[in-house]
């Protein structure tokens, strides 16, 4: 996380870290030189490091933002989109937002004119949301609509199921028509590959998740040669709904998880297990050994894994990090 370089180097975020392509390189920079000084031994990091040629902010928060959301960026945490921008709209009123009119807000205009001052710095290499890879990196438009929302969209979820999958239907319109144009502006084909962080969706009891929101991300799946999945919360009661996901080539699952069951019930996709952020701050460096060692041998059926080690926060101690790396190698 920000606070984790800002706590080891001093480096700073806020507005310019996202806005100004120049100075996110040289914070960039100073991130991959200090994993090189703390873990270079395990091939983290770069001597001679190089800025990334992607601009990213979480899609989530672009949406929110075209929504009337007060941006906020912190000197030493990630941009945040604050409030609930449809809180207390009826579902008419949401009905005539015009997806259109997003993809031309004034968030979106920077975003645009920052991918040109990036074509300036690194070419064709320039690129937004990795769109010039074929990938739509979005929310799913149910965790979207809880941010949009706030928790009336649980209620909206058990009250009135068709109001609340007409609202996700708005939620893609806007996510589309904003990729759209983003691609339209990078001169490139929308993307064929969907990825869809569902950060909401452990929050949802089996049922409600398949009866109401299962079909939109169904759906939405259907629509792409292949998508990959994320539900970073604990998901073992959702696993038999994420199976039925088309095309789904890989799939990141939040601690809490039963691995084992994962790889018996989605056996053609890729494992992508979240370690949990709690242990690598509070646990010891034997805690974080046994805890990947496990994860390793419950995964060892999947065709592939991948461990997501994300979210470490300024008080990680280097030895756990150290020992992540290390069980791994091992």
């Amino acid at each position: 996380m920000p606070a984790f370089y800002h706590k080891h180097t001093g480096v700073t975020y806020g507005e310019p870290y996202y806005f100004d392509p120049r100075y996110r390189a040289e914070v960039e920079c100073v991130e991959h030189q200090l994993l090189y000084e703390l873990l270079g031994r395990f091939g983290v990091g770069n001597p001679h490091p190089m800025p990334s040629a992607t601009f990213f902010m979480q899609p989530i928060d672009l949406l929110k933002l075209t929504q009337g959301a007060q941006l906020h960026c912190p000197p030493d945490a990630t941009l945040e989109s604050r409030g609930h921008p449809w809180a207390g709209l009826t579902l008419a009123k949401v009905e005539r937002i015009n997806a259109e009119d997003a993809a031309w807000h004034p968030i979106i205009d920077a975003v645009v004119r920052q991918y040109h001052e990036m074509r300036k710095l690194y070419g064709q290499q320039a690129d937004l949301f990795g769109i010039n890879t074929g990938i739509m990196n979005i929310h799913t438009p149910y965790t979207t609509a809880h941010q949009l929302c706030g928790e009336s969209i649980f209620i909206l979820l058990m009250d009135d199921p068709d109001a609340a999958q007409r609202l996700m239907a708005k939620v893609w319109d806007i996510y589309r028509a904003i990729f759209t144009r983003l691609a339209r502006e990078l001169g490139a084909p929308m993307p064929s590959h969907l990825y869809l962080g569902d950060c909401s969706a452990a929050l949802l009891s089996s049922q409600v998740y398949r009866t109401v929101v299962l079909p939109t991300n169904q759906a939405l799946t259907r629509e792409f040669a292949s998508n990959s999945y994320h539900s970073c919360g604990p998901s073992s009661h959702l696993l038999c709904d994420f199976a039925t996901l088309t095309r789904v080539t890989a799939i990141e699952l939040g601690p809490g998880t039963d691995l084992a069951t994962a790889a018996r019930m989605l056996p053609a996709i890729e494992l992508r297990p979240l370690i949990d952020p709690l242990l690598m701050r509070d646990g010891t460096p034997e805690q974080v050994h046994e805890t990947v060692t496990n994860m390793l041998a419950a995964t060892a059926p999947a065709p592939a894994t991948t461990l997501c080690a994300w979210s470490f926060d300024s008080e990680t101690p280097i030895p756990n990090v150290e020992a992540l790396y290390r069980t791994v190698q091992q």
